[in-house]
């Protein structure tokens, strides 16, 4: 673990060098800017049959597409097909995921945050094991479920697998192996993990056993029943809004972490409940706070950015005889009685009736949420494992289409996607909509980059980069790191010269991995340095650019201690974040890789 895990960054605004042709100015004064808005609305379509199989061999002629209700004119289409076969892939199986480490001779050694293109291959599905939404009497049965589904993964399939508890965990970077895979399942302890309980809470938690005792105390059963239900209603209020906004933040992190792997991806949610709403849902005021609402659409629109489908699974499939106490809310489950009524046990018929309100809910949630985003739910079904495989191999076998829309302005309404086909007797799973965000606002980018830097934060894959971490040669020399950005998902504007212009922020901060190796402990505040790179580029830079990357120079002097450098790039016209962890040891003859 890191040491200055959820440390505050704080912003030292250095020199930082800027390699090739790029002017550092801005535009030049009384030059129009011409902001090119237009962007490319991807949908993902899965076709299936009647019998639930998914269909190939579908031309771009049989789609039909509009947006608002407007046909809208197919730019793109193309099919993606992939059949996997039956067995497990083993330790020697090839992963997508980015090498952290390749040395050289010379000492240099270069990272990336994304794979080398055309690595990827299949499907890329993310398992997002939810012990916040799942009490505590469960996880262990949903654990052992996990488990068992891992020993018998489809063949080819990339995965990674992340916990939710308090905050998002990455147990396994994407790998197509079964072994590693169940080595990270069975490192999950949930005794290890925090779930959400402020220090508000706490108190009020205090405060309601004083009352409740004096109640009891008074011998007035009505006032401890008032005082049980307030607590409660409280105490369902505070966990409902905490897991929201953790739930809105960890889906957030791992749209942020996938958005540079081309295609489509799974997201395959197991927990008990989901509290968050996506889509034309999340349009509409509800019980949340103004702030959860945008927070809802925000993530909305990052999921569909970057082609996520999601896949909720309920894991109250795996209970027998009734709700959990913990599930319900509503204290021990009684099966005594029938939904008819019963005169000797009334309770029972109350519990059975908000069990069934509360299945059905949660049922609706889970559609909603799959509907929204072109995946599918489950629910009711103690084989979960079957359940997963099945959204892995449907969700690795569908259409992309593409256009551009023709409504231009960007006024933050959400718009609704309707694919149809010519053809009749089809079922199909598709996005639904996206909200239409301006994105050339540059609000909040310092505070977005900060928040990734976090070291506990996946790496944010929607800028592409590399680095070439530089070994000095002895002690009290500079580490140098010389990185390289696409410009592909840079949004740069261009102006009436011909030139095309854009800001990224730019940080590199020196995480201590662990006591150096005389055991002193880096201070609270890491090592940092941080800038801002004004580009400017005219037709023939421009095109050295898209060929070769925008390439800067940064550099930090450490002292001699393990390290994880954390590279961030944040294009502050979009607010694209990219990041990229560099693992290194400086000792007192020089640096390593690990």
């Amino acid at each position: 673990m890191f040491s200055g895990l959820r440390c505050c960054l704080a912003w030292v605004l250095c020199p930082v060098v800027v390699l090739g042709q790029v002017a550092a100015s801005g535009a030049p004064e009384g030059t129009t800017t011409i902001r090119v808005n237009s962007r490319i609305v991807y949908v993902d379509v899965v076709v299936r049959d009647g019998q639930g199989q998914v269909v190939h061999g579908l031309t771009e002629s049989d789609f039909k597409l509009t947006e608002d209700g407007v046909p809208q004119r197919i730019d793109y289409f193309n099919e993606h097909s992939y059949i996997s076969a039956n067995g497990s892939a083993g330790d020697a199986a090839q992963s997508v995921a980015p090498k952290r480490e390749a040395a050289t001779a010379k000492g240099v050694v270069e990272f990336r945050n994304t794979p080398e293109a055309g690595a990827v291959a299949g499907a890329i599905n993310v398992i997002l094991f939810d012990l916040q939404d799942t009490p505590v009497q469960d996880q262990i049965p949903a654990k052992q479920a996990l488990l068992k589904f891992l020993t018998s993964l489809p063949a080819g399939q990339q995965v990674a697998l992340f916990v939710l508890s308090d905050e998002l965990r990455m147990y396994q970077d994407f790998t197509a192996s079964s072994d590693r895979l169940i080595e990270a399942a069975k490192a999950i302890n949930p005794k290890d993990l925090h779930l959400i309980e402020s220090k508000v809470q706490m108190q009020q938690d205090a405060d309601f056993v004083t009352a409740f005792a004096q109640a009891i105390g008074t011998r007035s059963p009505a006032a401890a029943a008032d005082a049980l239900k307030a607590h409660n209603d409280d105490d369902r209020s505070f966990n409902r809004n905490a897991r929201t906004v953790t739930a809105l933040g960890a889906l957030g992190e791992i749209a942020r972490a996938t958005s540079g792997y081309p295609g489509r991806k799974n997201l395959l949610w197991l927990a008990e409940s989901f509290p968050i709403t996506v889509g034309v849902e999340a349009e509409r005021a509800r019980g949340g706070t103004e702030v959860t609402l945008t927070e809802e659409r925000e993530v909305s629109n990052l999921i569909a950015s970057a082609q996520i489908a999601v896949y909720p699974i309920s894991l109250l499939g795996l209970e027998v005889g009734g709700v959990s106490a913990a599930s319900s809310g509503l204290g021990s489950v009684s099966l005594i009685g029938s939904p008819g009524g019963s005169t000797t046990h009334p309770q029972a018929n109350d519990t059975e009736r908000d069990q069934f309100n509360q299945r059905a809910a949660l049922r609706a949630g889970m559609n909603q949420l799959a509907d929204q985003t072109g995946g599918d739910s489950f629910v009711g079904t103690n084989d979960f494992a079957r359940a997963l495989r099945m959204s892995m191999v449907d969700g690795s076998n569908y259409y992309s289409v593409a256009y551009s829309p023709q409504n231009q302005k960007w006024n933050g309404q959400f718009r609704k996607v309707k694919v149809e086909l010519a053809r009749k007797g089809y079922s199909l799973a598709y996005r639904r909509g996206y909200f239409a965000f301006d994105t050339t606002s540059s609000a909040s980018g310092a505070q977005a980059l900060t928040l990734a830097l976090q070291p506990s934060t996946p790496e944010a894959t929607m800028l592409l980069l590399k680095s070439k971490v530089d070994l000095p040669s002895g002690e009290g020399l500079p580490v140098k790191v010389i990185s390289t950005v696409d410009p592909a998902n840079l949004s740069l504007v261009t102006t009436t010269d011909g030139h095309r212009r854009g800001q990224v922020m730019v940080m590199l901060v020196a995480f201590n991995d662990g006591p150096g190796p005389t055991g002193q402990q880096q201070p609270d505040a890491p090592p940092q340095t941080s800038g801002v790179l004004n580009l400017d580029f005219d037709a023939g830079q421009y095109q050295t650019v898209v060929a070769n990357g925008i390439s800067f120079a940064q550099q930090l002097k450490l002292k001699p201690g393990r390290y994880r450098l954390r590279l961030g790039v944040s294009d502050l016209s979009s607010r694209r974040i990219g990041t990229l962890d560099m693992p290194i040891e400086v000792g007192a003859a020089g640096v390593k890789g690990q």
